[in-house]
């Protein structure tokens, strides 16, 4: 009796470990993915607004020169390219940055 009762405890162990060994591995590919994921969204906020502007602007139009429009005027085509191109607001940002210091 007290051997099938060690047994019996042994194998509840066993499982016990194999069950905690599969969430572990689940938590781990989560984890990486997760940090993939920022990696890739850190890579992108580290470009410059000149690198996004040709990424971003020149895969539908040639884009015009900076002193082809105003400030005033580059920040209204930002907030319309935004919706337009599907872009976050920080890469307008940068973009709009950039244009407007070679202005």
């Amino acid at each position: 009796m007290k051997n099938k009762t060690i047994i019996y405890f042994t194998m509840l162990f066993i499982a016990f470990l194999a069950i905690e060994s599969c969430k572990t591995s689940e938590a781990k590919s989560k984890q990486s993915k997760l940090t993939s994921e920022e990696i890739s969204n850190n890579t992108e906020m580290e470009k410059s607004g000149a690198q996004l502007w040709g990424e971003s602007c020149i895969r539908c139009h040639n884009t015009p020169p900076p002193q082809a429009y105003s400030n005033e005027q580059w920040e209204v085509i930002g907030k319309h390219m935004r919706i337009r191109s599907n872009i976050t607001q920080e890469k307008v940002d940068k973009i709009v940055a950039f244009i407007k210091s070679s202005n």
